[in-house]
């Protein structure tokens, strides 16, 4: 069995549960909702929630919500504000629900593919994006959304992405990437060198048993950033 047809029928068996399902995560009661991502089965949620670098103050966008995590943490615990958004109104629901029972007013929630529905000129000292790294063919067709928040096909939402997302950056905002060890780097490079923009990791690591290794890249305007070092972890 292929990687890609793993993970799809790790996807598929997700949604055989019996839903709803209650779940307690860093003091937030939750809710996971039938056709959302399955938090269970996929735990690079935890890791960066866990490893976001500092962010007190600061107006954030989160691509590809889900069930809400990281961003709801981020909004409760020194976010100045928080907009999620996802392609799979499922999601949007299940986010909206948890924000309202963890009293997180902070928070707007709205159904976007990427870039499309947020406000022109509206400006985020944070991009942020767990990317669906899982990388598969051009040609690949969706069985439903829950896939969606897996794969990304030729990485074409990648490069919508790096190429869209400076425009909703303040003057010093930034672009924070979830990637994945298993990921395509030569085409993520590529696409930052493309749109004239600069990355560095500054997070890396794993949890035992899990055979993968999560990192966090800095992504920003090619005149104040880094260069792209894909072997180097430093903190900014």
């Amino acid at each position: 069995m292929s990687e890609l047809d793993r993970i799809r029928t790790v996807l598929r068996t997700s949604q055989q549960r019996t839903f709803p399902r209650k779940m307690r995560e860093f003091g937030l009661d939750l809710i996971v909702r039938e056709g959302v991502f399955p938090p269970e089965d996929f735990q690079s949620w935890r890791w960066f929630s866990e490893n976001f670098p500092p962010f007190n103050g600061k107006t954030i966008l989160e691509i590809g919500c889900g069930f809400g995590l990281p961003g709801l943490l981020l909004a409760k615990t020194g976010a100045l504000s928080l907009l999620a958004c996802d392609i799979n109104p499922k999601a949007v629901a299940n986010t909206l629900e948890n924000a309202a029972r963890n009293g997180i007013k902070n928070v707007g929630v709205i159904e976007s593919d990427i870039f499309s529905s947020i406000p022109p000129g509206r400006k985020f000292d944070v991009i942020f994006w767990n990317h669906p790294w899982n990388f598969a063919p051009e040609d690949f067709e969706f069985i439903n959304d829950v896939e969606r928040g897996a794969f990304d096909p030729g990485y074409r939402l990648l490069e919508r992405f790096l190429s869209e997302g400076r425009e909703f950056l303040t003057e010093r905002g930034k672009i924070l990437l979830g990637f994945g060890t298993n990921a395509r780097d030569d085409l993520l490079e590529r696409l930052v060198a493309v749109n004239d923009l600069k990355s560095v990791i500054v997070k890396s690591g794993t949890y035992p048993n899990l055979n993968s290794t999560y990192r966090l890249f800095s992504i920003r305007r090619s005149a104040t950033a880094y260069g792209f070092r894909p072997s180097m972890s430093v903190d900014t």
